[in-house]
């Protein structure tokens, strides 16, 4: 049953703030990130505000500690969104476990829905970071699950002020509707994002660090036989067949997420309206076996970039190259050559 009026172009559903849900401070499924000054650290940072329901024994947060050890050194720890804090807030709907994160200026998803074509040098720069930070969470036995553009940040290095690429905030009143019980589990207005439409169309990637967030759904390589969280568009063969599956399910969906960045249009667009999850499946594996240029690339990049590419979308994950290997890939040292 629906308890306020609608609000349209907002990033939070309004519907979700209840008992066991949103912390009402004035988006993710699970979550509400807000742009905070740390007092401590005297910077600007990401408030990563938990649904109550999903704050206890969070596994994001086991995660983010274990990738946080002093210990542990990997050119690609910096590639992965590091911890900062963390804390729980009780409020009207319960108690909210809180991370403190990096501030960032965008994600690859506004890359993708642009509509700019990219350069070779872009996709290889992006590529090479994604690569490093997926190899260290390989080494550590740690499986994202989600690699898809919103889950890939960007902040550009030696950035002072985060709210310099911020819109000024517009705020949606929220309205209860008449004959429903008002209490406290809602806040008084929602804010759309305040990121400005087209702020990567002219961007510079090489003034960019690209970092993997969201380890929510990660999961330990020895947890294999549970169900992973990735988009449907974004699975691997062996997860639309029910096989067995490891890693190469993060080699798989970054090679959909490559591809995406590189095009602006998803590598498997999948029909869902009025289709069973059995057809979808079915159309999925169509597409994948009809599959197996950019004015910007020029031949040899477009080439490289193909078998950049076919080394991860092998429908056998026996076949799919390793973070390791990739990073030696052909595509990735034309960059640093």
């Amino acid at each position: 049953m629906r308890l306020f009026e609608r609000i349209y172009d907002v990033v939070e559903p309004i519907e979700e703030y209840h008992r066991k849900g949103y912390q009402p401070l004035a988006f993710g499924q699970f979550s509400t990130v807000w742009l905070a000054h740390n007092q401590l650290l005297q910077k600007k940072v990401a408030l990563k505000i938990l649904k109550a329901e999903a704050s206890r024994n969070n596994k994001e947060l086991a995660m983010l500690l274990r990738l946080s050890e002093p210990s542990l050194k990997h050119p690609g720890k910096g590639h992965v969104n590091e911890l900062l804090d963390y804390f729980e807030h009780n409020g009207p709907n319960g108690t909210h476990l809180c991370l403190v994160l990096p501030a960032m200026v965008s994600d690859a998803a506004a890359m993708a829905v642009s509509g700019k074509p990219h350069h070779a040098a872009d996709i290889r720069y992006i590529s090479e970071q994604i690569l490093s930070g997926l190899d260290f969470l390989h080494t550590l036995g740690i499986i994202h699950c989600d690699l898809q553009p919103a889950n890939i940040l960007f902040s550009m290095v030696g950035l002072a002020n985060s709210e310099t690429h911020l819109q000024p905030p517009e705020f949606s009143p929220v309205r209860w509707l008449e004959g429903t019980v008002v209490d406290d589990s809602a806040p008084k207005y929602l804010l759309p994002t305040q990121r400005p439409r087209g702020h990567l169309d002219e961007a510079d990637f090489s003034e960019f660090e690209v970092k993997i967030r969201d380890l929510g759904g990660a999961v330990s390589c020895r947890q294999g036989d549970r169900k992973p969280v990735s988009p449907r568009a974004l699975r691997t063969p062996e997860l639309i067949r029910r096989n067995t599956w490891d890693a190469g399910i993060d080699i798989w969906t970054l090679g959909c997420l490559v591809f995406e960045l590189a095009t602006n249009e998803p590598l498997f667009p999948l029909g869902t309206f009025g289709l069973t999850a059995e057809e979808i499946d079915q159309e999925h594996i169509n597409l994948i076996s009809q599959l197996l240029g950019e004015d910007d690339f020029g031949a040899e990049n477009v080439q490289r970039l193909a078998s950049f590419l076919s080394s991860m979308l092998r429908p056998d994950p026996l076949k799919r190259m390793s973070t390791t290997e990739l990073l030696k890939h052909p595509f990735l040292i034309g960059q640093r050559a």
